[in-house]
């Protein structure tokens, strides 16, 4: 029977606190407990770790967890931690007697009097007050032998249903952490292969996130071969592969596993439901490193477009510690790891006349708990990334502030921006000379070492890290009138620019132009999270930042046919025709003998090859004129690929196309259409 897990605040000064916390843990096995602080104790009886270090416990079990936050708290590690914590455990807590002036430990010391008050296994103890006493938890024999909960079961069923049922009826598998949710994808994975089955593939964001999936199978599966993210069973095989290198194989599998699916960019798992046709996807609700909520929100309409018969299934039973613990109840209400925005029913009739724009006094939004989880909650439903720390940084940072637009009170959209720049000559010139590195500061860095441009190190920025309007009011420009409303005010100070960077997609430089920011910077490198690659867009809000902004459009302007080719070959079409427009790129003159290579090449059967040059010049012209709209979109890919100068096998996958001979057929059919175009006009 799973036990209430204990939790105990020590307040006091730093031998106290520790002499407390050997006192409390003397009877609990040593090799059981570990301990978290930026000090290790060269005598200590326990395993001593750095907070930092606190992820790498992911999988393990700990009877007691000390967690040392007299000189540091980190939240993320905090969270993390406390899900290694078994039933019947305790987490003893170190906090300093006067706490620091931060708002996140001020939040924290209330709730933690809170809870102490209100909760039998909850203890909120100051120095020299008498320590409570802790009961060791029950040590059980170890035992191979998996015993699944009602929950792990019928998940089982469910995944086992998506392999033996129709085609094409993905599955999506969410919980809370702890729930046994990759234990019960490697146990389905087993029993499969066991019926015979040949491939099951398993795919997350790093293979760490699946050890507990590849653990449970192998312990199914004991005469199997068990390798890292491998498990060889006679001929069948379940297997790791990273969702980047699975979306370019031409592997085929019995079902395709997908775990923290909320990690991977939306794109590729749109391409992974194309290729396979029994597919789970499993994802955590509420946890330490990120939410699915914004996930299931936004891929839903993804499966209910490509696979109507899709099915959902929650796992809500804990299998580390007893129903309604108090320990997760305090870690969700400080972390605010279930924060969600304010109902939709409440905000249906929301418009944009009607919202009252806010910048937030993060002092009165502590005592004002529906406020901050309405705040936090938009960001959590918003950015999968949404992190404790994230809710840490946003009340502690000096440099970070908060606005919101209000409907009748509720929160309904929300800024966060961070300052920049400001940055002194000797630190400008190394920046600019590619010496110096500095931590942060995006926007000027950027524009002085990918730029060139001198003057931009010394003005300053506020840079939007984090914008979130309610998906039920969407497309109402409350959006546009938050942006707008910063602008207006930022103008009133010394600010000289403001601008954002995010993952580049056609529907975020729609939104995002529409407020007048222009791009000046597309990253060369893909994202690790999103996959896809970065945008910067400023908007001048001072004649310096004016200047500044106009001599990165004229470099991205004068650049920008000749990036295309080289750095952003396979960015899609769709993308390099919008960035072109927005950009406004210019293109080298077409010369008299490129007209004439063109015309030879559509009218007559001049080789691609020698026309390659003048047709990449011409391109680059023809996109930006007002007849290219009507090229069939198969039409516009083709030539925008001839203008990235991707190769044959690629446009002849990606079109529909078979072979080089088809490609150029159908290359000199666009030609001649987009000459005819411009003869009528």
């Amino acid at each position: 029977m799973m036990t209430q897990r204990q939790c105990v605040f020590l307040k006091g000064d730093v031998d106290w606190c520790r002499s407390s916390a050997h006192t409390l843990s003397a009877s609990f096995d040593n090799d059981k407990i570990i301990y978290l602080s930026e000090y290790a104790e060269s005598d200590s009886l326990y395993q001593t770790i750095t907070q930092k270090q606190a992820q790498k416990q992911l999988g393990k079990e700990f009877d007691a967890v000390v967690f040392d936050a007299q000189d540091e708290f980190n939240a993320d590690s905090f969270g993390a931690i406390v899900g290694t914590i078994k039933s019947g455990g305790a987490l003893l807590i170190l906090l300093p007697e006067s706490m620091p002036n931060t708002l996140w430990l001020k939040r924290f010391n209330d709730l933690a009097d809170d809870f102490a008050t209100h909760h039998d296994h909850v203890h909120n103890i100051k120095q020299d007050d008498e320590l409570p006493d802790l009961t060791a938890p029950e040590q059980k024999r170890q035992s191979d032998e998996i015993i699944a909960t009602a929950d792990q079961v019928a998940a089982t069923e469910a995944i086992l249903n998506v392999v033996h049922g129709h085609r094409r009826r993905p599955l999506v598998l969410s919980s809370d952490r702890g729930r046994g949710k990759s234990a019960v994808l490697g146990m389905a994975a087993a029993e499969l292969i066991k019926q015979g089955k040949q491939t099951i593939i398993v795919t997350a964001p790093s293979l760490a996130t699946v050890e507990a999936l590849f653990e449970h199978a192998a312990r199914l599966l004991p005469e199997a071969k068990a390798l890292k993210g491998h498990v060889l069973f006679n001929n069948a095989e379940i297997k790791f592969m990273a969702p980047d290198a699975l979306v370019e194989s031409d592997l085929k599998a019995d079902l395709l596993l997908v775990d923290e699916a909320a990690a991977i960019p939306a794109p590729m798992l749109e391409q992974l439901l194309h290729k396979f046709s029994r597919i789970v996807f499993s994802t955590t609700l509420h946890g330490y490193e990120g939410t699915g909520l914004g996930f299931a929100i936004r891929f839903k309409q993804i499966l209910e477009q490509y696979t109507p018969s899709w099915r959902s299934l929650k796992m809500t039973t804990p299998i580390r510690w007893a129903d309604n613990d108090e320990l997760e109840t305090f870690s969700f209400k400080a972390l605010l790891l279930d924060a969600s925005p304010v109902d939709d029913v409440i905000i249906e009739h929301c418009q944009e006349a009607e919202c009252v724009f806010e910048k937030i006094d993060r002092g009165q939004l502590i005592n004002d708990e529906t406020s901050l989880a309405e705040l936090f909650g938009l960001m959590v439903l918003a950015h999968y990334r949404t992190r404790p720390s994230d809710l840490q940084l946003m009340l502690d940072r000096e440099d970070v502030s908060v606005y919101v637009m209000r409907y009748q009170g509720h929160i309904v959209a929300s800024t966060w921006t961070v300052n920049e720049g400001g940055l002194d000559d000797d630190l400008v010139k190394a920046i600019h000379g590619g010496t110096r590195r500095l931590k942060g500061q995006l926007l000027p860095q950027s524009l002085l070492a990918h730029a060139g441009i001198c003057s931009a190190g010394s003005l300053n920025y506020q840079r939007i890290i984090r914008i979130a309007v309610h998906p039920a009011i969407q497309q109402r420009g409350i959006g546009h009138a938050l942006l707008n409303n910063i602008v207006s005010q930022i103008k009133q100070s010394d600010i000289d620019i403001v601008g954002t960077s995010f993952a580049v997609s056609e529907d975020l430089l729609n939104f995002w132009s529409k407020s007048h920011f222009t791009p000046v910077r597309i990253g060369l490198q893909q994202d690790d999270v999103s996959g896809s690659h970065s945008v910067m867009m400023l908007q001048a809000v001072s004649e310096a930042g004016q200047d500044v902004v106009s001599q990165a459009q004229q470099r991205i302007q004068h650049h920008w046919c000749y990036l295309v080719p080289y750095e952003f070959k396979y960015l899609e079409p769709a993308l390099i025709i919008k960035l072109s427009a927005l950009i406004s790129a210019t293109a080298p003159p077409l010369s008299t003998w490129d007209t004439q290579e063109i015309l030879a090449f559509c009218q007559q059967q001049r080789p691609y090859e020698s026309c390659r040059v003048a047709l990449s010049i011409w391109f680059a012209h023809q996109i930006k004129q007002a007849h290219f709209e009507k090229l069939s979109i198969m039409q516009q890919q083709l030539s925008i690929m001839t203008l990235q100068q991707r190769e044959w096998p690629d446009i002849s996958k990606r079109l529909g196309l078979n072979g080089k001979t088809q490609i150029i057929n159908a290359l000199r059919d666009v030609v001649a259409l987009l000459n005819s175009y411009a003869e009528l006009g």
